[in-house]
């Protein structure tokens, strides 16, 4: 009898968290039998540019002529549109290297659509970097299907020359989770005779320490060893990084030192990673240890070591500590950025300290670090936590002064401890000087303002921001609930109606959150006939109902006693498809439930 055979060597795929078959996509591991993938070293080279053993001669200055001098010129000015009116005239493609720039900057500037007209007209001559360009571009607009039909729709000879156009879909779909599609991407590359580079398995190696955890991740690297591909420093700093978040941080020193006998010299990214493994959990002696192995092996302490420290130290409020790290670092050549003076002085503001961090800030500048706006802003948070107003005021003053101009954040932090302190009138006078001084109110802002005129009883005015805040496309749920609850406590909803009509007679729109306000307001005070006749208004206005206005108007019959209508609401509205499943099967059982007790 003959032995069965080995079983099969395993896939990328089966070592992360899912499959490709698990997104309903076409899997290919079907082919032939598996030839052994021609993977590109640790460190690739350029796309389009063959690897060699011995490095090449440089080449000489490439000579531009007539529109590509032209085209160079534009573009190292910035003037992009004058660009792509200059590639799309030209009856000759533009230089390859030039291309590829344009892409990136247009791409940069959040215009993948145009970039994609630079790439059309390069035709045959596009490489792999140009179309990896563009499908960069694509992914951080977050437009990812535009960037699969970019990849699928590459010429075959650049689907095959290089990992590095797939890499950026790869990478995209990786970080929203989307594993499998990722998966199906990996699939169609290897079906395309593309093998997969060092950045590909690390990417994928990042999704698998997320998914499965770093024992699993570490089956990934016996594999891209196996297929001919080397790790490098940042493929051990992922594993080493994921051995950190899960507490096994002996395991990560473990491999740190072992990294010179896998071919891999540790750098200061890897001691950095260790290190901040090390402080999170307060083992400074092994902290210490590890900072002098980096002097020793000539692998010295930067700004980043010296943050992973300063930043533990505070959050842990270890102030006292802060002082000899800074003193022990600046031995090593290693002086504080304003990340770091940060730090120092929030942690001593959440220690009330703010004498300290008011003297820090002043030293800051002689010591050769210039504050930056998120100092000032640390501070006056301080200061306000302390009731020191003058000294606020004064902090405001010399951020004009030092051309630190207020920004939403210095904002939010006075508005927010005004409205604390029940001084809504001054807290809304600050509200109102924000455009003058150039700065729009953001989400948060219009969040503190609406809840402190709520708390104050000033529910025409919260009414109002509230439909602007819906008109400025910012999320208002949290809001919403904080205003009906607010209803539901005192009888308003007059007054809320009068909103509704002082702003139509405005000429401005009220918004579909603000006759939810008032419709709810409305059932719950029994006035459900009137709701309808509200809901007709709205309709009649424009204004467009949600799932959430049937839904009150549903609960709110059944609440009157009206079982019967509400019932056939509810049978209209998902005829119709106007309700998700999940909101008519909650309604349905709501309602059966409701009718057995009674």
């Amino acid at each position: 009898m003959t032995s069965p055979p080995p079983p099969p060597p395993p896939t990328v795929c089966v070592l992360l968290p899912f499959s490709p078959s698990s997104a309903g996509r076409p899997h290919h591991s079907r082919h032939p039998a598996r030839r052994r993938l021609c993977v590109r070293s640790s460190r690739p080279s350029p796309p389009g540019i063959p690897n060699t053993s011995t490095r090449p001669p440089p080449l000489p200055p490439r000579r531009l002529h007539g529109a590509d001098r032209r085209l160079s010129a534009l573009i190292h000015r910035g003037d992009l549109d004058a660009a792509l009116r200059l590639v799309g005239s030209s009856p000759r493609p533009p230089d390859v290297p030039l291309a590829n720039r344009l892409v990136r900057d247009l791409c940069r500037r959040g215009r993948p659509a145009d970039a994609a007209r630079v790439v059309e007209a390069c035709g045959p001559e596009a490489t792999a970097a140009t179309y990896g360009a563009l499908v960069d571009g694509y992914c951080r607009a977050g437009l990812l299907e535009d960037a699969r039909r970019v990849v699928g729709g590459m010429p075959a000879h650049v689907q095959a020359s290089s990992a590095y156009a797939h890499n950026p879909l790869i990478h995209a779909l990786c970080e929203r989770g989307r594993v499998a599609d990722a998966l199906v991407v990996l699939d169609g590359m290897l079906c395309r005779g593309c093998a997969p580079d060092v950045v590909t398995y690390n990417i994928l190696l990042q999704a698998a320490c997320k998914g499965r955890g770093y024992r699993q991740a570490l089956e990934l690297i016996d594999f891209m060893r196996a297929e001919g591909c080397e790790p490098n420093n940042v493929t051990y700093n992922v594993i080493i990084d994921a051995m950190c978040r899960e507490g096994d941080v002996d395991q990560a020193r473990e491999l740190l030192n072992s990294l010179p006998s896998r071919g891999c010299k540790p750098n200061t990214v890897n001691y950095n990673t260790v290190l901040k493994g090390f402080c999170s959990i307060e083992r400074w002696v092994d902290a210490d240890e590890i900072l002098d192995e980096m002097v020793r092996e000539n692998c010295p302490p930067n700004e980043a070591t010296l943050n992973v420290i300063i930043n533990t130290l505070c959050r842990k409020g270890l102030l006292q500590k802060v002082t000899l790290y800074l003193e022990k670092m600046s031995k090593h050549g290693c002086t504080a950025n304003v990340v770091t003076y940060n730090a120092v002085i929030s942690g001593m503001c959440e220690q009330g300290n703010v004498d300290s961090a008011l003297e820090l800030l002043s030293n800051m500048q002689s010591f050769g670090c210039k504050p930056d706006i998120v100092t000032y802003n640390t501070v006056l948070k301080g200061l306000c936590s302390a009731d020191r107003w003058e000294d606020a005021e004064e902090l405001m003053i010399k951020m004009s002064q030092n051309d630190r101009l207020p920004d939403n954040s210095t904002f939010n932090t006075i508005i927010s401890f005004w409205c604390q302190k029940g001084l809504i009138l001054q807290a809304f006078e600050v509200f109102k000087q924000m455009p003058e001084k150039g700065c729009n109110p953001n989400s948060t802002t219009y969040s503190t303002i609406i809840g402190g005129l709520t708390k104050a009883g000033k529910m025409e005015q919260a009414l109002e921001l509230l439909n602007e805040m819906a008109n400025k496309g910012f999320n208002t749920d949290k809001m919403y609930r904080v205003l009906t609850e607010s209803l539901n406590k005192e009888d308003k909803i007059e007054e809320v109606v009068q909103v509704v009509h002082k702003l139509q007679d405005s000429g401005i729109s009220p918004q579909t959150v603000l006759y939810n306000t008032v419709l709810l307001g409305l059932c719950r005070n029994g006035k459900t006939d009137y709701a309808i006749d509200v809901l007709a208004d709205m309709v009649s206005c424009g204004c467009m109902p949600d799932e959430s206005t049937y839904i009150i108007l549903i609960e709110g019959l059944f609440y009157e006693g009206y079982s019967k209508e509400a019932r056939e609401l509810l049978s209209r509205l998902c005829s119709r498809d106007v309700l998700s499943n999940s909101l008519i099967k909650n309604e349905a059982l709501l309602l059966d439930q409701n009718i057995r007790s009674s």
